[in-house]
Formats: structure tokens, sequence, C-alpha cells
């Protein structure tokens, strides 16, 4: 089994990006995360303004939406996949 290493300093946040359906950390390298709101089931029932009303935490490699309780690393959006509980959208009827 082999375990994911990943540079602490890879994991910078630099700023955050909200949209209607996705959110994207920006992070100090560059690089751009996006991951669908979805994933996140408190940050989705969220309103625009709370979701606007987030912090990078003070390791620098989180953001907090402490309004809503939510905490999401830049470790967890690059491995990838779903909080606990979330729920695909269902897809439009064709």
């Amino acid at each position: 089994m082999t375990s994911l290493e990943i540079d602490e300093q890879a994991l910078q946040v630099a700023d955050v990006e909200i949209g209607d359906n996705e959110f994207i950390f920006l992070m100090a390298d560059g690089r751009r995360i996006v991951a669908p709101l979805w994933w996140y089931p408190r940050l989705s029932a969220a309103t625009p303004e709370q979701r606007l009303e987030w912090e990078i935490l003070p390791f620098g490699d989180a953001v907090g939406w402490h309004g809503i309780d939510e905490y999401i690393s830049a470790k967890a959006l690059l491995i990838g996949g779903p909080a606990p509980g979330a729920t695909a959208p269902l897809e439009a009827a064709e």
C-alpha cells in the first residue's frame, strides 16, 4: 500500500472563488483546484452571502466557513471526492 505524499508548501491557499455550481481554491503556486458545490452539502445549501464569508485558516492549507460550520482542506480537494452524505444532483431528463 502506498500513501499520498504531498509537500505541505504545495497546499497553501491564496484565494477562493465561488460560483453557482462550483468553487475554486486558487493556490499560492498558481494552480486552481475546482470542485462541485454538491460535494459539500453545507456549502451547497448556504446562501450566496454565507458562501462569501470564508477565511483561509491559520496554517494556510484550508478554508473555513465558520457561519455554516464547513472547513475544507486543499489536501481533501486534491485527493478528490464528496463529503460523507453528499448526493449528486439529479440529471435533467432527456
